[in-house]
């Protein structure tokens, strides 16, 4: 019998070879010139091999030939069938060798990587994305660590994490993915292919990274700049991939305009953004992205035209100004691009929502500039459109529903109960769906980001409800869409040992399993050293969660979710309790006054003995809230200013003493007037009754419980009412019931607090507090205390000393959340190394945690797009479980602090804090600083600041 006429070392092994060769030759040629003949002939010569061989090693080269040749054939013309055959015969290569390893399966594990990542650009299925970062590591594990493989490799990695930070908008994966570009330049040799595509996805992440790091992170953006430009001066013109770097080059040169409005900038991002939409064919899959930055372009040059931080329809007060000219040819020129972006971003697209939602964006605009109806209406349709698209991103859904219901009660006569209720509709669509932006798989700040995206939302709601005298929907509005992060804690923490044990034992076994993992600290990593994304294993709870697990993690639990809720009398697992039944927790001890504050209207909603009573704030405005935010800001910063000249500080408390008068008039009194509470109410010596503040949006950075005006008994809420916060009615409820089950079952030993005590940190250049060192002496003298003091506070060790102390106490400097920057901790000893941040306190479960006495600066202070989500120091210690926290709106004077906790403390037996009346003994300290001297009236920054949270 003949030898096989393919057998390895027969000549037709060696002819079928040379045919290989010559169709690599023809289709690499291709790659390098675009000449479609190139091509052609490369799959002519594959095909023929596949045709005459059987040889299992020859046969896999051939189908990875073909399903190159498929691929460049996509990206030429957009045919889909050609990427899903690439795909198709990229696995046929590989299914022969199983788990062997060849010298070609590296590279087939690397196409099919670059493929299925395509494809998901289209088709936007996350299976296909999460298979290609799977391919990629396989190919990498087998890959040598230098060279132009593994660069292209690594190059390729990257841009997986950098799809999945599109994706889900996790900043770990976009991290990951500029530490595996800068390898993928590093391995690769100067002035190759390889370096110049390294350094052009190395400039895209960093552009996105500036875009999601917290202080905006500008050097990255003069990095990417300076790679995009030596990308395009090291390919010639003709370049198949020049567009593509003439494209990023524009992305990242308008990201910099926008962050320091450098019209040079604006000019030379437009010059490029044209040239590589005008170098792309038609129906180039590529071209979808090139228009989108263009559409962006034109409308950065808007914004410039109209002088106004962002063009968006002016749908709440009937258009403003008359637009010039030079704006509606600026407009009319962002509408031609955002069509021509919308029209060649095919259905199912990734970018397909982002398109509808700018087209309809830019449609809305040109209604108001040029009056056109026309264009309003096509605008609504396209965000309804969008918004109704179960397919789309529930991002880009939310903020389309938002748009759409503006416009519609923007766009009518007069704004009419029509309007309203039509806009119903699209507010409540927008408001459900708003939870599901903040999943699980990414991380909390990410969480965060993407809320904050919508801040204003639920508040817009909820005013549309009132237009239509529906306050409990506008109740239920608020409750939905504030305090999402929250309430996933709450979820976390609530007692469940009922529950679980009318549950099936698999799902209770698993529901056992999951909360401990989601509750472990982030990693910075993405990629999970275990194995490859499964969540798998029960590591300690500390142990640091990798983004990849933690998506896995989060897959569990959407499927422990869903099969929980098909069980029998389990289908409100984990919703929000419907609106009686938060009222009915609530119970009787006093009134709950929620204020809405949205560009719409402003109220109060009562909430008082099971009902919901809507008191109109005619005198307050969005606007007027905002500017007196700031301005209040600024104040109590100057009059906490020993540096500023003594004529400032006294202007700056008369600010403050006016804002309190403002606050007084608009907020309170209208409230105390609709709940009969009157200054000759309380009888002589009696505590004042209880009231709980929630405030929304701007109003959140105000002193409620403080306003007034306090050369007077009268006309003040301190002399009225013992005032607390809580950040949502469905959390005070939480807070109730946690009191109320605790009331049964006092400790009769000590309680023992923790005192956590750092006056000066080491290396923050702050003036020592030796007022917090005389706190720290008071407190540790009471039975059982712990103190931790100066060196021996220090992050693991405050962490680990948490959960044995139901009472705990900080005195010590804090970092506020308020800016880019800053993410809010606590400065322990250590803190230049281990920062004890708000995301560390707020991760922990406390069950047995009662009061958090927070003596230190801004700890309730927050981000203002943060400002509904209670992402502050305060707001962690709650969400850890702390059931009362005193905590600070601004800075605190040192001597102050020290004796309003001496007046604090002094309300409590020696052996015992009793929580249920902390709120009145920081009521009755805050009115003996008050009351204590004509200077302290005058000079409310001293006083006022100090809040308390809590049933």
């Amino acid at each position: 019998m003949s030898a096989p006429y393919d057998l390895f070392g027969a000549p037709g092994y060696e002819q079928l070879l040379a045919v290989l060769g010559a169709a690599e030759e023809s289709h690499t040629r291709y790659e390098r010139t675009g000449r479609l003949p190139d091509l052609e002939r490369a799959l002519v010569l594959f095909d023929a091999v596949l045709d005459r061989t059987q040889n299992i090693d020859l046969r896999s080269a051939a189908m990875n030939g073909v399903g190159t040749s498929l691929w460049s054939r996509y990206e030429r013309f957009g045919e889909p069938a050609d990427l899903d055959g690439a795909i198709t015969l990229f696995r046929e290569a590989l299914a022969p060798y199983g788990a062997e390893v060849t010298v070609a399966t590296p590279s087939y594990w690397t196409n099919l990587s670059g493929a299925l990542r395509l494809r998901w650009l289209r088709t936007h299925d996350a299976r296909d994305l999460t298979a290609s970062v799977d391919a990629i590591r396989t190919a990498l594990d087998s890959t040598p660590p230098v060279g132009a493989r593994r660069s292209n490799r690594l190059d390729s990695l990257g841009d997986a994490l950098l799809s999945l930070y599109h994706l889900h908008g996790d900043s770990a994966a976009l991290a990951e993915a500029v530490g595996t570009f800068r390898a993928a330049v590093a391995c690769a040799a100067p002035g190759t292919e390889e370096q110049t595509w390294a350094r052009s996805n190395l400039a895209e992440a960093l552009r996105l990274h500036h875009h999601q790091s917290p202080d905006g992170a500008p050097e990255a953006l003069d990095e990417a700049a300076l790679l995009a430009r030596a990308v395009l001066a090291a390919v010639p013109r003709r370049h198949r991939l020049y567009p593509r770097f003439l494209s990023n080059l524009a992305s990242i040169l308008a990201e910099r305009h926008q962050a320091r409005a450098d019209t040079a900038d604006l000019r030379e991002a437009a010059r490029a953004a044209r040239r590589a939409v005008a170098a792309t064919p038609a129906g180039h899959p590529n071209l979808v992205q090139r228009n989108a930055v263009l559409a962006t372009v034109r409308r950065l040059e808007l914004i410039g035209a109209a002088d106004v931080d962002a063009p968006a329809p002016r749908v709440l007060d009937g258009g403003g100004r008359r637009s010039t000219r030079r704006e509606r040819r600026a407009v009319r020129a962002w509408v031609r691009a955002t069509a021509e972006a919308y029209a060649t971003t095919p259905e199912g697209h990734a970018l397909r929502g982002l398109a509808l939602l700018n087209h309809g964006s830019a449609l809305g605009t040109q209604a108001v500039t040029e009056g056109d109806p026309h264009a309003l209406a096509a605008a609504i349709d396209l965000h309804r459109k969008a918004a109704s698209d179960p397919t789309m991103d529930v991002s880009v859904r939310v903020g389309c529903a938002h748009l759409w219901a503006l416009s519609l009660i923007g766009g009518g006569e007069g704004r009419s109960p029509d309007n309203h209720a039509a806009a119903m509709e699209p507010f409540r669509l927008a408001v459900e769906l708003l939870p599901r932006t903040a999943s699980y798989r990414i991380g909390r700040m990410d969480r965060a980001r993407r809320l904050g995206r919508f801040a204003g939302l639920a508040q817009d709601a909820a005013a549309c409800a009132l237009e239509l005298a529906d306050p409990e929907l506008a109740l239920r509005l608020l409750e939905q869409g504030r305090g999402v992060l929250l309430a996933q804690a709450l979820d976390a923490r609530t007692d469940t040992t009922d529950l679980l044990s009318r549950l099936p034992d698999e799902l209770a076994a698993e529901y056992a399993r999951l909360i401990p993992q989601l509750d472990r600290p982030e990693a910075a990593a993405f990629i999970s050293s275990g194995p490859a994304g499964t969540g798998a294993g029960h590591p300690a709870p500390g142990t640091p969660l990798a983004g990849e697990d933690r998506h896995a993690l989060a897959e569990r639990w959407d499927r422990l979710v869903a099969a929980i809720r098909r069980e029998p009398g389990f289908g409100d697992f984990l919703r929000l309790p419907r609106t009686a039944e938060m009222l009915a927790g609530l119970g009787d001890e006093g009134p709950v006054v929620m204020v809405n504050v949205s560009p719409l209207r402003c109220d109060a909603l009562v909430l008082r003995e099971g009902r919901v009573r809507c008191v109109p704030l005619t005198g307050l405005s969005h606007a007027e809230v905002v500017r007196r935010a700031d301005a209040f800001l600024v104040a109590v910063r100057t009059a906490g200013d020993a540096g500023q000249p003594l004529s400032r500080q006294r202007d700056a408390q008369s600010e403050i003493r006016e804002t309190l008068a403002w606050l007084w008039t608009a907020v309170v009194e209208p409230v105390l007037d609709a709940l009969g509470i009157r200054a000759d109410d309380e009888p002589g010596g009696e505590s004042p009754g209880r009231m709980w503040w929630i405030p929304t949006g701007p109003l959140t950075a105000l002193p409620l419980h403080a306003a007034g005006r306090h050369e007077n008994d009268r006309d003040n809420l301190l002399d009225r009412a013992v005032s607390s916060y809580a950040p949502t009615v469905n959390s005070l409820v939480h807070a109730r019931r946690r009191q109320t089950a605790r009331a049964d079952r006092r400790p009769t030993a000590p309680t023992a607090p923790l005192v956590v005590a750092v006056p000066a940190p080491p290396g923050a250049g702050l003036v020592p507090l030796e007022g917090a060192r005389a706190e720290a002496a008071l407190l540790a003298a009471r039975p059982g205390a712990r103190l931790l003091l100066d060196e021996q506070a220090v992050r693991r060790t405050v962490l680990d000393a948490l959960p044995h102390h139901p009472w705990v106490h900080f005195a010590c400097h804090a970092v506020a959340a308020d800016d880019a920057a800053a993410t809010g901790q606590v400065l322990l000893h250590d803190h230049d190394t281990a920062p004890l941040t708000l995301t560390d306190i707020a991760r922990l479960r406390l069950p047995a945690a009662e009061l958090a006495y927070l003596s230190a600066c801004e700890t309730t202070r927050g981000r203002g797009e943060y400002a509904d989500e209670a992402l502050h120091i305060t707001g962690a210690f709650h969400m850890a479980g702390f059931t009362h926290v005193i905590g600070t709106l601004w800075a605190v004077d040192d001597e102050t602090s020290r004796e309003l906790a001496d007046h604090f403390y002094s309300a409590f037996a020696p052996r015992h804090p009793f929580p249920s009346r902390t709120a009145y003994a920081l009521h009755t300290a805050v009115r003996a600083l008050r009351d204590a001297d004509e200077g302290y009236r005058l000079n409310p920054s001293l006083w006022a600041p100090y809040i308390h949270v809590g049933p």
